[in-house]
């Protein structure tokens, strides 16, 4: 008896003891109120590296001064040789194909070449370069870490370039390592630029039940129309989106804005689009054919960002008459057209089932002025049409009328410019006038945006707090302000 009381009372001792070790084992999610992040990266051109980690590594642009210099005098000589400008713009093709080739890929959407990214499997805070990061992306996975903690801040770098099916799987590591660490049982997702589709793409195939929210910031999650113009061929230079760009990138600058104003104002920029023109009517084939095509044409993600009606044509004019050559690739391509025409239903599906979402959008920024449609109202780098979900737009520099009549006055924004009665999620979308592109620096009332956006436990909807109403303005230093 006594031995049975003996055993009785060390199982009892154990049990207790053990009690607390269980215990803990579940307090992650229960003590901790900070949902983890998953910061999901925009295209990064520069960031990828061939043969990473060897002793050959060396970054995937591989162009200096001094080969750019050599490859247009080696043009130059050639054209005057050979009487000739073909044979000149023949060797610029050329040397631009061989600064971007090991971008390249193969027939199936595969690197050509040994090219890979740094990558992030813990959480970000196990990374020194992450923990001091400033801009962009940086800065908001820094901010992110000392906001929510150790182990609650995870960091996707892919490599751009791969099928965004691929990269889900990235996403969904991140997403399960994340789950398990902190015991919690959903995350929060922060997709930048290009990361809008990868994310689509993760959402696509792993599902919504483990996401409690997810912010669109400056994404492509509605593709992106500088995509659909150049795989369509739609290069073009006018001299009103030119000066409006320069302008707009030396505005700081006293004297080089008075200078672009002289030269605007002597038809300077005509003169010089006039010769663009030449160049891109005789030549534009040839490039694309030397250079642009056997790079950039087998790029997965560049498929998903053109746009549903200029699909057809844009698959005709890099792929026409080898299209059953391309089958495999186009088949690709098809998936990726089908997840962004499925994002609508999909997303409506994630918040009738209590996934809370955000979108963010820029304008006020002129885009890079080479396509057919860069008189689109921007943000540097995207277009506000496709970053607000279809919002209705002026062109940059100008306003919806004095005639335009909305849906809805209550969403156009306060300087007439952008109307969000037709936006895919009007009560989602906040629209922020003057934004670089993936705003978030470290320190800044954006960043506090940002922090505010996974953390407000209200009713989520765009305008719910006063400090961040649906229209706001940024300046240089991203400081917000309600627009007035």
């Amino acid at each position: 008896m006594k031995k049975f009381i003996s055993l009785l009372l060390a199982f009892s001792l154990g049990f207790s003891l053990a009690v607390p070790a269980f215990s803990n084992e579940e307090t992650p999610a229960e003590a901790c109120d900070n949902v983890p992040v998953i910061v999901v990266r925009g295209m990064d051109f520069a960031g990828m590296y061939v043969d990473y980690g060897t002793d050959n590594e060396k970054s995937i642009l591989t162009v200096d001064a001094g080969t750019i210099v050599k490859g247009i005098l080696k043009a130059v000589a050639s054209g005057i040789i050979n009487f000739s400008p073909d044979s000149a713009i023949k060797e610029i093709s050329l040397l631009a194909k061989d600064i971007f080739k090991y971008y390249s890929m193969d027939e199936s959407g595969g690197s050509l070449y040994n090219v890979t990214m740094p990558a992030y499997p813990e959480s970000a805070d196990k990374y020194e370069n992450l923990c001091e990061g400033t801009s962009f992306e940086y800065g908001i996975v820094r901010r992110c870490i000392e906001e929510f903690g150790e182990g609650h801040t995870y960091y996707i770098n892919y490599d751009w370039r791969l099928d965004p099916f691929v990269v889900a799987d990235d996403i969904n590591a991140a997403v399960e390592a994340a789950i398990e660490n902190t015991g919690h049982e959903k995350v929060n997702i922060i997709c930048c630029s290009m990361g809008g589709q990868m994310t689509l793409a993760y959402l696509t195939k792993y599902g919504y039940e483990k996401v409690n929210r997810c912010i669109f910031l400056s994404t492509t999650f509605c593709g992106a129309q500088v995509a659909s113009d150049l795989l369509n061929g739609r290069v073009n230079i006018e001299a009103e989106n030119l000066y409006g760009y320069l302008a707009y990138t030396v505005r700081d600058n006293k004297p080089l804005s008075v200078l672009i104003n002289v030269l605007y104002k002597a038809k300077v920029f005509d003169l010089l689009t006039k010769l663009t023109d030449f160049i891109l009517e005789n030549y534009k084939d040839t490039v694309y054919q030397d250079a642009i095509i056997p790079v950039f044409s087998h790029m997965l993600p560049l498929w998903g960002l053109v746009q549903e009606e200029d699909y057809a044509s844009a698959i005709d004019y890099v792929f026409g008459g080898r299209e059953n050559a391309d089958a495999d690739f186009i088949e690709k391509t098809d998936r990726l057209q089908k997840m962004m025409k499925d994002k609508t239903a999909l997303m409506n599906e994630m918040i009738d089932n209590g996934v809370e979402i955000a979108i963010v959008a820029h304008y006020g920024i002129p885009v890079i002025p080479v396509y057919e449609n860069s008189d689109y109202n921007g943000d540097g780098i995207l277009e506000t049409y496709q970053m607000s979900g279809y919002a209705t737009v002026a062109a940059y520099g100008e306003t919806l009328g004095d005639d335009y009549v909305a849906a809805n006055p209550a969403l156009v924004s306060p300087d007439n410019t952008v109307d969000l009665s037709t936006a895919l999620f009007p009560e989602y979308t906040y629209i922020i006038k003057g934004a670089d592109h993936v705003g978030g620096t470290y320190g800044t009332d954006y960043s506090d945006f940002i922090v505010w956006l996974l953390m407000y436990d209200g009713e989520f909807y765009a305008g719910a707090s006063d400090k961040y109403p649906q229209f706001m303005v940024s300046d240089s230093s991203q400081s917000l302000s309600k627009f007035n």
